[in-house]
């Protein structure tokens, strides 16, 4: 936990380790301790306890998108408070840099947007990684098709504005 950020172990059904997803501080109202089996189950596996990764800055948002884009292919990203449900964006990370998150995403049939889109580091609520669902996406859509970085998320910023 940092003052930003907590990272959270996921379990999924029955209890199996399903990545990790980190959560705004501010946006925590209450927590419960998990009553069900699954958690007895969790701790059972071979990977309990799960280490979270070394190094990793849950101080700041940037710190922590490019840390988590350093430990697997594929990330997502939610906003919660904008939509009136959650909305999650899928991608590698193209760019972190003055207050914007330039995200190359993919999409769910595994194909590749030809340009990153920006999102505000403010409006991002949830990061997952390392999920079933990023891990099989990962796989089929492969690698990102290389971009010129900086310089095209310049030129997106310059057409968006």
């Amino acid at each position: 936990m940092g003052s930003k950020w907590a990272l959270i172990a996921r379990t999924g059904d029955g209890g199996f380790f399903e990545g990790w997803v980190a959560v705004r501080v501010r946006d925590v109202v209450k927590v419960r301790k998990d009553r069900s089996f699954e958690g007895r189950f969790a701790r059972t596996r071979p990977e309990w306890p799960p280490t979270a990764p070394a190094g990793l800055d849950l101080d700041t948002t940037a710190g922590l998108l490019r840390g988590l884009s350093g430990i697997a292919p594929l990330l997502a990203i939610g906003q919660e408070r904008r939509f009136r449900s959650q909305r999650v964006w899928i991608g590698v990370v193209d760019e972190v840099a003055e207050g914007w998150l330039w995200l190359r995403l993919v999409c769910p049939d595994a194909t590749w947007r030809k340009r990153p889109l920006g999102y505000k580091l403010g409006r991002i609520t949830q990061v997952f990684v390392s999920d079933r669902y990023l891990t099989a996406l990962a796989v089929i859509a492969g690698p990102a098709p290389s971009t010129a970085g900086t310089a095209l998320a310049a030129a997106v910023r310059a057409d968006e504005t």
